[in-house]
This record gives structure tokens, C-alpha cells and sequence, in this order.
């Protein structure tokens, strides 16, 4: 199948381009310019970006991915799509390890299916988190890797991330040992020391977990010498991609603005860390399952924890992220790149997050308030409103 998409503003290597025509043959970009084939479809000069990609997202419009079933992947999958996310990475809780693996197998079986929002691989953010900094994670579930890694080395199809504590014993031995084979570490939960960190990122680390959520300060050991924690590690060393959840409760607007400062666009990448309840009214309800199901409230805008009066997770999808930085300000193509460029090259995805010959057609078509008006996935319409009949489900 053929189809051209007319005159679009296409964002292409994180700069905005000259309104032309995008030409989409067999879910492909065959042709960026002037050709115009197969059937057409006029967007009226709207501003052309590619689908947004969440590498951190527990569920959405009543859904967690430690429910472990097609049918709840499915409208996750559904909900990410509505929000202009076209690839994601379904994010397991710390739990028992029979209760991961069947999270992991889970998000096997419907990746092969996957109609809505592509799954790029399972990130496990847990077991291997410090006790000190476990959030909203259950602390008697936590383990070292050195006690157990089967359920990364027997998934390894499936798994594409896996955020480690530094200060967890064997972090740097399980990143080395599973780095080269394709699995992206992120470091976060932590209460870890420079000497620790760098050990990671030496070994092959490449991002930290939700920034300033769990993530550890400068802080002494066994004698009055003061180290860097992950926060200013990851603030200052470029090998880093820093998670950021800009929804200005996790990461306050001005917070934002010193992390830009110090890394720029390249070095953000915009999560939604969103849980079950994104999509979702107000009100009381449950994040994980099993041993990991915890209470949860959802008031003004974000997921509380009552028991511990911090933060659970996120109820803003990173379209919503990227809007608001837009409108904050920042500029435009940067903002989009923290979403498309970033989280792809982390990932080390090079057939998506960028609008060039051969790519995936998989993009979002913006108003002029960078307003999601349109998905087109695998070169194919999204129709966004028949998607919320899934809501809830």
C-alpha cells in the first residue's frame, strides 16, 4: 500500500524542514520532497514529528504490566498510542522472580502481536534497587543480582533494559555481563557513592532512572571524604542519557531547567513513568499485583503514595511533557528530540525516532500549540477516538 502524506513540516535529525510530502509505501518512509503517490492525504502544513517513544511506563487507563496478560497489554498499548507513543517499553515492578518472569512472558506473547503502540522489550525497574531508595517498590522483594540474574539471562529475546542500583552488590558485574548482549542499564533506587557509579558506568551503563526521584546525593561512607551521588554523576558525565518525568511534581519547572542547562537536549530523554491510573479519574486505587500490589491515590494531577506521602509514579503522557516544555518556552524541535531522537538512540533503535527514508512511519501531526491531531502508525491512520472504547477494560 501507498499513500502520501501532503504537505507536512517534517522534524527530521532534530530540525524542522520546508513543508513537503512524505510518501509511506508497505508501512515504510519511502520518499521525503515533491512526489506524491498512491492515495494522498492533505495536513495542511501541520508540523510533522516521529511517534513519540516511552521507555519507562508501568500502564495506563486502568492497567499494569505485572498484571501479566495479553489483554491488559492491549489497552496499555491502546492508551500509549492515543497519546502519540508509537514504540514503548512495558515496565515490570520489583516483585518475586515466578511473578516477573510471567510479567516478561507476558510482553512476549503480545509483542508478536502488538496493534497498537509497539513494544520495543520489557525494562525491568526492580529487583536489583537499594533498600534505602526503593519508593514505591517493596523493600523484603529486593535482591542482588549475584543472587539471582535467570530471569534476564533466560529472557533476553524480550528484555531491553534493566534499571540497577550502583551500591547493590554485583551491579557492576551484572552491567558488564549484560551490556554487551543488547540489554540497556539505567541506574537509579539508589544510595550509591561516585567510586560505585563509575564502576556501572565503566562497565557499560548508559542512563539514569527517573532523575531526582530516588536517585542519591553527595554522601559519606566510612571516613569524612564526601562523593558525588548519582544525581551530580548524572548531571555531569556525558556517557548519561538523563530520565527525566517533566510534569513539574517529579522534576519542578525549575529543576527542568538546571538539568537542560547542564546536559542540553541530547542528554534528556522524557519519560512518562506513567502507572496504571494514567487516563484515569481521581480517586483511589491499587499499582502492581501480588506481593508488589500497593494502595495508591490519584489527586491533583498526580499518584500519591498515602502511606509514605511521596509520589507513586506519573499520570502525564510524555505528549503532555512536550507540549507544556514548549509552551514554557524551550524550543520546539528540542523538546520533540527529548521524545523521538533520544529515547531511540538510547535504545539503539534505528529504524524509528527520526522522519528519514527507510525509517518506520510511525509519526504525530501537531496544532500550532503542539497538540496531538494526528498518528500515523506503520504508515497507517490512527483513529484515536475509537481507541478509548478500550479505556478501563
Amino acid at each position: 500500500m501507498t499513500i502520501t502524506y501532503k504537505n507536512v513540516r517534517p522534524l527530521t535529525g532534530g530540525k524542522f524542514g520546508t513543508v513537503c510530502n512524505i510518501v509511506v509505501k508497505d508501512g515504510v518512509i519511502a520518499k521525503i520532497g515533491s512526489a506524491e503517490e498512491g492515495e494522498t492525504t492533505d495536513c495542511g502544513g501541520k508540523v510533522c514529528a516521529a511517534g513519540f517513544i516511552d521507555v519507562h511506563t508501568h500502564g495506563g487507563w486502568g492497567h499494569d504490566c505485572m498484571e501479566a496478560t495479553e489483554d491488559c497489554l492491549a489497552v496499555i498499548s491502546a492508551y500509549h498510542l492515543y497519546t502519540g507513543i508509537t514504540s514503548y517499553c512495558p515496565t515490570t515492578m520489583t516483585a518475586s522472580v515466578p511473578d516477573i518472569n510471567k510479567a516478561v512472558g507476558a510482553i512476549r506473547s503480545y509483542a508478536k502481536k502488538d496493534p497498537y503502540a509497539r513494544i520495543v522489550g520489557a525494562h525491568l525497574e526492580g529487583p536489583y534497587l537499594s533498600q534505602k531508595a526503593a519508593g514505591a517498590h517493596p523493600p523484603k522483594l529486593l535482591i542482588s543480582p549475584l543472587d539471582d540474574d535467570s530471569f534476564v539471562a533466560d529472557n533476553l529475546d524480550t528484555v531491553r533494559r534493566v534499571t540497577v542500583a550502583p551500591n547493590v552488590r554485583g551491579a557492576d558485574v551484572f552491567t558488564a555481563k549484560f551490556a554487551p548482549k543488547g540489554v540497556q542499564i539505567s541506574l537509579g533506587h539508589d544510595n550509591s557513592i561516585d567510586d560505585e557509579i563509575y564502576a556501572c558506568i565503566d562497565a557499560g551503563a548508559s542512563s539514569v532512572t527517573h532523575m531526582y526521584n530516588c536517585t542519591s546525593r553527595p554522601s559519606r561512607r566510612d571516613n569524612p571524604k564526601k562523593h558525588l551521588g548519582l544525581t551530580e554523576v548524572g548531571l555531569i558525565d556525558g556517557r548519561l542519557t538523563d530520565e527525566v518525568i517533566a510534569d513539574d511534581r517529579h522534576v519542578p519547572d525549575s529543576l527542568f531547567g538546571m538539568i537542560y542547562k547542564l546536559k542540553g537536549k541530547d542528554g534528556i530523554c522524557l519519560v512518562s513513568d506513567s502507572l496504571s491510573v494514567a487516563g484515569m479519574p481521581e480517586g483511589d486505587y491499587y499499582i502492581g499485583a501480588g506481593e508488589s500490589r500497593q494502595s495508591i491515590r490519584v489527586e491533583d494531577g498526580v499518584a500519591v503514595l498515602p502511606s509514605e506521602n511521596t509520589y507513586a509514579g506519573s499520570v502525564t503522557p510524555v505528549s503532555a511533557m512536550v507540549k507544556r516544555l514548549i509552551n514554557r518556552g524551550y524550543p520546539a524541535e528540542e523538546a520533540l528530540a527529548m521524545a523521538t531522537l533520544v529515547p531511540a538512540r538510547l535504545l539503539s533503535l534505528s529504524d524509528r525516532g527520526d522522519l528519514r527514508e527507510g525509517m518506520l512511519a510511525d509519526f504525530n501531526l501537531f496544532s500550532d500549540d503542539y497538540s496531538i491531531v494526528g498518528t500515523v502508525l506503520g504508515g497507517k491512520p490512527v483513529d484515536r477516538a475509537a481507541l478509548t472504547a478500550l479505556r478501563g477494560l
